[in-house]
């Protein structure tokens, strides 16, 4: 169920950036508690064009901040460009209680060793979690590896700044592909594979990545072949990840999920087996969803994401523009949460 929530505070964080915190009324807090990592789901109305669009949560819950969010502008994005150049404080707008299962689960006694493995805005729940160990885990050690193109478009740069100054268990590494750093280039798997050498070995690390497909992929890699467990290997997507050959990698294990289905104007609810996709579950099920080639060479298949997440083994015909609206191929698409809406009409 959406809610409307006042927005609180705007933050300008880079040219392309924002930090958007929103007061959430005291008969709500309940159903608003979250775990650090997960998000959110905003519906908004850009001049009479609703969408839906899942941000992370770089606040933590264990402090006295404010739900908050870090967006990042992308080219043509609808709801990004609305959020960094249109929204105010004091506007309304509608959100769905956090979800998600990028999480951590913080505990008082626990000594660890966090690695946060981030690319750009992937940095917000990365966010969320060091903020949270640093102040539920007092004998645990958080390193943050961290990819953008130059000092500028580092989001938070200012308070991962503070948080290295304020706690010696907080460690970052900058990766620039611009500018005079220590380490300049991107997150390829050389650069990776030099940065998370002394950290592989140790049995107990968990490492969370998050960030464009190319450096998950990347960091994956290198864990794989340092054999790190999978159960430490931790994923979240921001854009639809590579297909499973191009990223020489796994693609998530699913489970069996109910979702919503709308479809020539009428809703259903279907369930989706584990390895199966979306289209093919609708198939199964009598929908007579429309499709073609079902290896995302065409995008007959085409719907609308509303709300959860998916997982896309390719999204080969889809372009970024159709990533950024929320576009899916049903052919490619395994539901990762039990709130997925897709809206073929839509």
């Amino acid at each position: 169920m959406f809610r409307s929530i006042t927005v609180s505070a705007i933050k300008r964080l880079t040219p392309q950036s924002v930090a958007i915190s929103f007061t959430i009324p005291d008969e709500l807090r309940e159903e608003f508690s979250y775990l650090p990592g997960q998000y959110i789901t905003l519906k908004a109305d850009v001049n009479g064009q609703k969408a839906n669009r899942a941000y992370s949560l770089c606040s933590s819950p264990y402090s006295e901040e404010a739900l908050t969010i870090g967006v990042k502008q992308t080219d043509n994005g609808l709801v990004s460009t609305y959020l960094n150049n249109e929204l105010s404080v004091g506007d309304s707008i509608e959100i769905m209680k956090p979800m998600g299962n990028f999480i951590v689960n913080a505990q008082q006694d626990y000594a660890r060793r966090i690695v946060l493995i981030g690319g750009g805005s992937g940095i917000t729940p990365l966010l969320s979690i060091a903020k949270s160990i640093l102040k539920k885990e007092p004998q645990s050690t958080i390193t943050l590896i961290y990819g953008n193109r130059d000092v500028h478009s580092i989001m938070f740069h200012e308070e991962l700044n503070e948080l290295v100054k304020r706690y010696p268990a907080f460690s970052m590494t900058n990766v620039l592909e611009e500018g005079e750093v220590q380490y300049k280039g991107r997150l390829d798997n050389a650069m990776l594979s030099s940065l998370l050498e002394p950290f592989v070995s140790d049995e107990h690390a968990e490492f969370y990545i998050c960030g464009p497909s190319p450096v998950m992929a990347n960091a994956e890699s290198v864990l794989e072949h340092h054999k790190v467990a999978k159960e430490r290997i931790h994923r979240e997507f921001f854009t639809a990840p590579l297909s499973v050959d191009e990223e020489s990698g796994i693609a998530p294990e699913t489970s069996e999920k109910n979702i919503s289905v709308k479809l020539y104007g009428r809703s259903f609810e279907i369930t989706v087996n584990p390895g199966e996709t979306i289209l093919d579950a609708g198939i199964r099920q009598q929908l007579d969803p429309p499709y073609a080639c079902q290896i995302a060479a065409c995008c007959t298949c085409r719907a609308k994401l509303q709300s959860g997440k998916v997982h896309m083994d390719s999204r080969e015909a889809l372009t970024d523009d159709e990533i950024e609206e929320g576009y899916i191929l049903t052919c490619q698409a395994h539901p990762m949460t039990d709130d997925v809406f897709v809206d073929y009409d839509g």
